[in-house]
């Protein structure tokens, strides 16, 4: 976003803060200069902070709110909506009145967000989807697969993130005789889930991968090598993961569950997952035999589903930085050209 605020205005950036004494440092400048400098047709915008760093923002708030200057508040975690009403949000909320504009991930952000915090009113919260900042996911032509089948899982690898409970699944489909392969790519900070992972791999010798960290031409490869992504994501912060965009532009389907924004991401329901271990079991294997049977046509259809969320997004993502300030020419700039 400070890219795309950089190409059509002046951009001054207050930081947070890296570290507490910082965060706690800059919960007492970053008001006292708005206070003090804030002109009236500067544009406010900011990225709610995660967690304990929502109650430091309530004197910027605050100070908006007395300078009566209209503000807009950028939501990327599900948090507030999946275990909330959360005291410091909704102080956030009283505190902002009529000057406060959310920008939220989707609709079902906004909904929720509005019952918890706004008694249900939504006028002041504006929806702009992820893919609205991701129109230059390459497409291209879809790579042609055969033979086994191949699923994966890409992420900053952990607990949240559902690989432990990815791994139980495939355990379960190896032990009833399901051929293929389960390829794994990303960091894995913490030592025991290494561990777990690097096990698997060597009881499983050619059914297991674990690529490591990816990006760039191997990362897209990955995407070319899958038939389908599994995302079982249990991250209560889990909203709109750009990583389900990058596998529908590549061809790839995917199964997740209905974390966040997700349940409007997926192609249709059915490829929601339970989280419900034989369910899911018997929902992956379907899945899997889908998806060899349709490797003429799914692919195409997914990447369609992209093209559809990239359009909705991108016209979502036009009215708000209109409503910011950029004209047509220089929304067309930042936006691209939807694809």
């Amino acid at each position: 976003m400070a890219e795309r605020f950089a190409s059509y205005t002046d951009l001054h950036v207050l930081p947070l803060g890296a570290d507490v004494g910082a965060k706690l440092w800059r919960a007492v400048v970053n008001p006292l200069r708005l206070l003090l400098r804030l002109r009236r047709d500067d544009l406010v915008y900011g990225s709610l902070p995660g967690q304990l760093g929502a109650w430091l923002f309530l004197p910027t708030v605050l100070v908006l709110r007395l300078r009566r200057h209209v503000f807009y508040l950028h939501h990327h975690s599900f948090r507030a909506v999946a275990i909330g009403p959360l005291r410091a949000i909704a102080l956030i909320e009283r505190l902002g009145g009529a000057w406060l504009r959310h920008i939220m991930l989707c609709e079902r952000m906004r909904d929720g967000f509005a019952a918890l915090y706004a008694k249900g009113r939504s006028d002041h919260i504006r929806v702009m989807p992820n893919a609205a900042l991701y129109s230059a996911v390459e497409r291209g032509e879809i790579a042609p697969r055969a033979g086994e089948v191949r699923f994966g899982h890409m992420s900053v690898m952990t607990e949240e993130k559902g690989v432990p409970y990815l791994l139980d699944l495939w355990a379960a489909l190896l032990a009833q005789g399901c051929e293929g392969r389960l390829i794994l790519a990303g960091p894995i900070p913490d030592p025991g889930l290494r561990a777990r992972v690097e096990a698997a791999v060597a009881a499983h010798a050619g059914r297991i991968e674990w690529r490591g960290p990816l990006s760039g031409a191997p990362k897209q490869q990955f995407f070319d090598e899958i038939d389908l992504f599994v995302l079982p994501t249990k991250l209560i912060d889990e909203a709109d993961p750009l990583v389900l965009l990058e596998a529908y532009a590549r061809g790839v389907a995917v199964l997740a569950p209905d974390r966040g924004c997700i349940r409007g991401r997926l192609i249709s329901e059915d490829w929601l997952m339970s989280m419900a271990p034989a369910g899911d079991v018997a929902l992956l294997a379907g899945k899997l035999a889908q998806v060899v049977a349709e490797r003429q046509s799914l692919p195409s259809a997914v990447q369609a589903h992209s093209e559809r969320l990239n359009l909705a997004a991108h016209a979502a993502g036009a009215a708000l930085f209109a409503e910011l300030g950029a004209g047509p020419e220089t929304v067309a700039g930042i936006l691209g050209t939807p694809r």
